[in-house]
């Protein structure tokens, strides 16, 4: 076994028959003088404080843990800015119809210089108790006779304001975007983060 001073680090290599139960030893090198314990006893008490400090990190972490994912309506209550926390790291997406409803849609067409550009207008209501995040909305047009996945025309509408309060509505207006011209289908989700 290595025995080393705590005054100096001087280090010796002693039997550990030699210190049986715990003896006082003395530096060679400063004269200072230590109760040594033997190797066995030392390793209990640096388990019980590893033990101490795993069960501290555990404990920590649940009470960390155990409100943000079981009690999240009580959490934003409180902090209303940890909606966007789990809509985005646990995957609660701010698309679900449960949440918000878009209403009232449509669309107005001006043409400028012989090209068609389109706007459109809404209205977006928080269904839900609690205080929700929005990011804006992301508009998707393509004609009729096209894939569900092959857009003519895409484009995202950022919003002013990045909360709505439970039941409240606010109404929208797209900026203007040069369109193609016949037999649209519009596809209207909210903005993701």
């Amino acid at each position: 076994m290595i025995v080393v001073c705590p005054n100096c680090s001087c280090k010796y290599f002693v039997k550990p028959e030699i210190l049986g139960k715990g003896k006082l030893v003395r530096c060679a090198m400063c004269g200072t003088t230590w109760q040594q314990l033997p190797l066995a006893e030392k390793s209990k008490r640096d388990e019980v404080i590893r033990m101490l400090k795993v069960t501290v990190f555990w404990f920590t972490v649940f009470i960390t843990v155990f409100p943000l994912l079981f009690a999240r309506q009580t959490v934003m209550k409180y902090w209303p800015a940890s909606s966007s926390f789990y809509n985005y790291f646990l995957g609660r997406s701010p698309t679900d119809a449960s949440i918000f409803s878009i209403k009232k849609v449509s669309s107005f067409f001006i043409k400028r210089d012989g090209k068609l550009y389109m706007g459109i207008k809404g209205e977006i209501e928080n269904m839900s108790d609690e205080v929700q995040m929005i990011y804006g909305i992301h508009i998707d047009l393509r004609e009729e006779n096209m894939g569900a996945d092959n857009f003519r025309a895409s484009w995202t509408q950022k919003f002013s304001y990045d909360k709505l309060l439970p039941n409240q509505k606010i109404v929208f207006e797209t900026d203007l975007k040069r369109v193609p011209y016949k037999n649209l289908i519009c596809e209207i989700k909210l903005a993701s983060l």
